[in-house]
C-alpha cells in the first residue's frame, strides 16, 4: 500500500465525524437516484406483464373492419402490431405478413401503437382514412382504457368537431410522467452536486492546514489529488453500497402504497432490479461525484504554505454600512458580519433553503389543483343510479330484496328533478354571463335545476348550511364546460351575489324573431308560478352528500323538501304550457359495498321488466380516474419529503462545520466579556437572516412557478379564486424556521460550553 492510500486512510478515521457527515450525504443522493429509477423500471416491467401476457397491450379497438380497411391501417408508419379476432369468443391473435387475409372480412382488430402518447392522435387519423360513421362509432369502435390509463390518458373517447370524429382525453398526463422523471433526475443531480460539493469544501478546508504542510515538505500536487480522490472513492463505495441498500427498501415501500391505491384494479406493481437502470444510476452518481469533489480537491492541492496555515482565503468582506446594521443590536451587527466574512459556506445553506421553501411552495400549490382536477374528473360520490320511469315499479323492494341475497347493506336518497326558467329579482343580484338572459324590460332570468329531496336527506342537508324546514337551499355554483381543439376547460363562476333579498319566478321564456338576416332576437316572459319559491333562500356552497355530480352542472340547483316539490309540480299543471315537463321520473342513487354484485341484479331484474327501470353505474370508472390522480400525489409528496431531509441534513452538516471553524471567534468574544446568552443571540441573528433572505428569494422564484401552474392549469379547469394553500404553506415555513434555528442553536452548544 503506497503513502497516498495510507494517508488516505488516516485521515478518514482522524476524521471520522465529517467522513461520517459526508457518507451519509452520499447515502441520501444514492438513495433517491436509486429509488427513482427502481420505481421506473418495477412500474414498466409490471406494465409489461399485466399487459403483454394475453395480447393486452393494444390502444384502440374496432370491430367489423373490411379486409381494405386493415391492409390501410396495417402500412401506417405508427402502427406497430394488429391482433385480429374472427369472432368474439375467439382470442386475438397477431397479424402476420405471411397470414392470408383473403378468404375473411368484418373482423375485429386490436391496434397497438409505436408511440402510446400519441394515441388520441393516431386514432383520429384511422378514423378519417377508413370513413367511420358518427352513427356507429359507438357501436365499433373502443379504447383499453386500462392501459392508457396507466399511460396518463383517462376517460378518453371519441367526439364530433365541425363534421368529424376526434379522439379526446379527458385528461391527459401521458408527457408529465416523462416530464416529471426527467426533472426529477435533474434536480436531483444538481442537488447532489451542491450538497457533495459543499460537504467535500468543508472536508477541505478543515485539513487545509495538513495539505499545506504536506506541500512544504516535498508532495506533489498529484499526490495531494490522488490522496483526496482515494478518500472519495472510498466513501463514494460504502455511500452508494448502503444507498442501493436502502432504496430498496424504500422502494418497496412506495409499491406497497401504489398497490395500497391500486387494490381493485387487478394491477400488481413487484420490485425488480433492472440491470440497465442501475448502471444508468450508478453512472449518474460517479459522474455527480466526480463533478463535486474535482474543484474543492484541486484548491486543496495549490493551496499555498501561508495561505493554508491562515485558512482566510474564503473569508472575503469589504465594509459597508447596511440600514440593517444601523437599526440592529450589536449581536445583530456582528452576525451580518460574520455572514459577509463567510459568503460561501452560508450561500450554499441560503441556496438549500431555497430550494426547500420554493419545493414545498410550488408543489404544494400544483397538488392543490389537483386535488381541485380530481373533483371534476371523479364526478359522483354514490355508486349507481336508478332511474324509474313507471308507478308500479316499487324500487325499495328490489333494494330490500337485495340486501338479503347478496348481503351488503345499501344506502339510498329519491328524489325529483325539473329545470325551469327562473325569473330574478333584483337584478343586480344575478351575476351576468352567457347563461343569463335578459327580457325586454330590463328583467333578468336563468334557467336552474329544481331538485326534490326525499326528507330524511333534506333534514340533514338543512342542518349542515344551518337553513330551517321549508327554506329554499341555492347550491350557487355554475360551471361551464368549454371544449377548444385538444383542450377541455372547466369555469367556475357564482351565478349569485350574497346580500340580496332575492325573490324568483317560473317564467316560459319566449324568442321572437326580429330580424332575420342579423339573426336577432328579443326576449319575452310569461309568468308561471310567482309563489312557489317565495321562501326564505339560502346560497350555500356546500353539497349534499350523494350530489356530488352538480358540481359540474352548467346552472345553478335548487334542493327543497319532496313536499314543496310536489306543491311546484302541482301548480305547474295548471299551467297548459308546462304540461309536457310534468311527470319526471324518480331517480334514485344507491352506495354499496359491491358494486358489481349490485349491477348483475339490478340487469337481471330489469330484464325481466318490459320497461320503466334504467340503470347507471359510476363507480368502477371514477375508482379508474381517481386512481391516476392519487398516484401523482404520492410521487410529488415523496419528492417533497425527499428534498426536505436532503435539505436538512445538509444544513445540519454545514452548519455545525461552520460554527467548528469558528471556534476561536468565539473564544475572543467571550475573552471580551461576551456571554453565552449573546452569543446564542448573534447565531439566532445569523439564522434568521439566512431565512428571510431565503423566503423573499423563494417567493420571488415560487411567483412565476405559480402563475405558469395555474396557466397550465386552466386548460382543465377555471376557478374564481387562488388555490395556493397558504395555510399548509406558513406551518411548513414555521417548521423550517423553528428546525433551523433548532440546529443552529445545538450545534454551537458544545463550542459554547467550551
Amino acid at each position: 500500500m503506497n503513502i497516498e492510500i495510507k494517508l488516505a486512510f488516516n485521515n478518514l478515521r482522524k476524521y471520522w465525524k465529517r467522513t461520517l457527515f459526508t457518507i451519509i450525504s452520499i447515502i441520501l443522493c444514492s438513495t433517491l437516484l436509486f429509488t427513482t429509477m427502481l420505481m421506473v423500471s418495477s412500474i414498466k416491467s409490471g406494465i409489461d406483464e399485466n399487459f403483454k401476457a394475453n395480447h393486452n397491450d393494444y390502444s384502440f379497438i374496432i370491430k367489423n373492419v373490411s379486409i381494405e380497411d386493415i391492409i390501410k391501417i396495417k402500412q401506417k408508419p405508427y402502427v406497430e402490431k394488429i391482433y385480429i379476432q374472427e369472432n368474439e369468443t375467439q382470442t386475438p391473435k397477431e397479424l402476420k405478413e405471411s397470414d392470408n387475409l383473403a378468404n375473411t372480412d368484418n373482423m375485429n382488430i386490436y391496434i397497438q401503437y409505436t408511440d402510446i402518447r400519441k394515441t388520441e392522435e393516431y386514432s383520429t387519423e384511422i378514423l378519417k382514412e377508413i370513413g367511420i360513421s358518427t352513427i356507429m362509432m359507438a357501436q365499433k369502435c373502443s379504447f383499453n382504457e386500462n392501459l392508457l390509463m396507466i399511460y396518463g390518458l383517462i376517460d378518453i373517447g371519441i367526439t364530433q368537431e365541425d363534421n368529424s370524429l376526434v379522439c379526446r382525453a379527458r385528461l391527459n398526463y401521458s408527457y408529465f410522467l416523462n416530464i416529471m422523471l426527467i426533472l426529477i433526475l435533474v434536480a436531483f443531480s444538481i442537488l447532489f452536486i451542491i450538497i457533495l460539493y459543499n460537504s467535500f469544501l468543508i472536508t477541505i478546508n478543515e485539513r487545509k492546514k495538513e495539505y499545506a504542510i504536506l506541500n512544504s515538505v516535498g508532495a506533489t500536487e498529484g499526490q495531494i489529488l490522488k490522496m483526496l480522490f482515494t478518500e472519495i472513492v472510498i466513501m463514494g463505495i460504502i455511500g452508494i453500497i448502503l444507498g442501493g441498500v436502502i432504496s430498496s427498501l424504500c422502494a418497496n415501500i412506495i409499491l406497497n402504497l401504489l398497490n395500497h391505491i391500486l387494490t381493485n384494479t387487478g394491477y400488481v406493481f413487484k420490485l425488480v432490479l433492472d440491470i440497465q437502470y442501475c448502471i444508468a444510476s450508478i453512472l449518474i452518481i460517479v459522474i455527480n461525484l466526480y463533478i463535486s469533489a474535482l474543484i474543492p480537491s484541486v484548491k486543496a492541492s495549490t493551496a499555498s504554505v501561508i495561505q493554508g496555515i491562515r485558512n482566510n482565503n474564503e473569508i472575503k468582506y469589504k465594509k459597508k454600512t447596511s440600514i440593517l446594521q444601523k437599526i440592529l443590536p450589536i449581536e445583530g451587527k456582528l452576525a451580518i458580519k460574520n455572514i459577509k466574512r463567510n459568503k460561501n459556506k452560508y450561500r450554499v445553506i441560503t441556496i438549500l433553503l431555497i430550494v426547500c421553501m420554493t419545493s414545498y411552495i410550488t408543489i404544494s400549490t400544483y397538488i392543490n389543483y389537483e386535488k381541485e382536477t380530481a373533483e371534476l374528473v371523479t364526478e359522483y360520490d354514490v355508486d349507481a343510479k336508478l332511474t324509474i320511469t313507471s308507478t308500479n315499479i316499487d324500487y325499495q323492494s328490489i333494494l330490500r330484496n337485495y340486501e338479503i341475497q347478496y348481503n351488503d347493506k345499501i344506502e339510498y336518497i329519491e328524489y325529483r328533478e325539473m329545470g325551469p326558467h327562473i325569473l330574478v329579482e333584483p337584478t343586480e343580484a344575478l351575476i351576468p354571463n352567457n347563461k343569463v338572459t335578459t327580457y325586454e324590460d330590463g328583467k333578468v332570468g336563468i334557467d336552474m335545476c329544481i331538485i326534490g329531496l326525499d326528507n330524511e336527506t333534506y333534514k340533514k342537508y338543512i342542518q349542515e348550511v344551518n337553513a330551517e324546514e321549508g327554506d329554499l337551499i341555492i347550491y350557487n355554483n355554475a360551471t361551464t364546460r368549454l371544449l377548444n381543439g385538444k383542450e377541455t376547460k372547466y369555469i367556475f363562476s357564482k351565478p349569485f351575489k350574497e346580500g340580496y333579498d332575492l325573490k324568483l319566478s317560473i317564467v316560459e321564456k319566449n324568442l321572437e324573431l326580429i330580424d332575420e338576416d342579423l339573426d336577432l332576437y328579443i326576449a319575452k316572459y310569461e309568468e308561471i308560478d310567482d309563489e312557489s319559491l317565495n321562501k326564505k333562500i339560502i346560497l350555500t356552497d356546500k353539497l349534499v352528500e350523494g350530489f356530488k355530480d352538480v358540481k359540474i352542472e352548467q346552472n345553478p340547483t335548487i334542493f327543497v323538501n319532496r313536499e314543496e316539490y310536489d306543491k311546484i309540480e302541482e301548480e305547474l299543471k295548471n299551467y297548459s304550457g308546462w304540461m309536457t315537463q310534468v311527470g319526471d321520473p324518480t331517480f334514485v342513487k344507491v352506495k354499496c359495498n359491491n358494486i358489481v354484485g349490485f349491477s348483475n341484479y339490478i340487469e337481471s331484474f330489469s330484464q325481466k321488466l318490459d320497461d320503466g327501470l334504467y340503470e347507471e353505474y359510476y363507480s368502477l370508472d371514477n375508482q379508474k380516474k381517481i386512481m391516476y390522480i392519487e398516484i401523482i400525489h404520492l410521487i410529488l409528496r415523496v419528492l417533497i419529503i425527499a428534498i426536505l431531509i436532503i435539505g436538512m441534513i445538509s444544513t445540519i452538516n454545514i452548519i455545525s462545520a461552520s460554527l467548528y471553524e469558528r471556534k476561536q471567534d468565539f473564544i475572543i468574544l467571550h475573552s471580551l466579556g461576551a456571554t453565552k446568552e449573546n452569543i446564542n443571540k448573534i447565531l439566532i441573528f445569523e439564522c434568521l437572516y439566512m431565512l428571510i433572505k431565503a423566503l423573499i428569494i423563494s417567493i420571488i422564484l415560487s411567483i412565476p412557478i405559480i402563475y405558469a401552474i395555474i396557466k397550465y392549469m386552466q386548460n382543465i379547469i377555471v376557478t374564481n379564486q387562488l388555490l395556493i394553500p397558504f395555510g399548509e404553506i406558513f406551518v411548513f415555513l414555521a417548521l423550517i424556521f423553528f428546525i433551523s434555528i433548532t440546529i443552529t442553536i445545538y450545534s454551537s452548544k458544545s463550542i459554547k460550553n467550551e
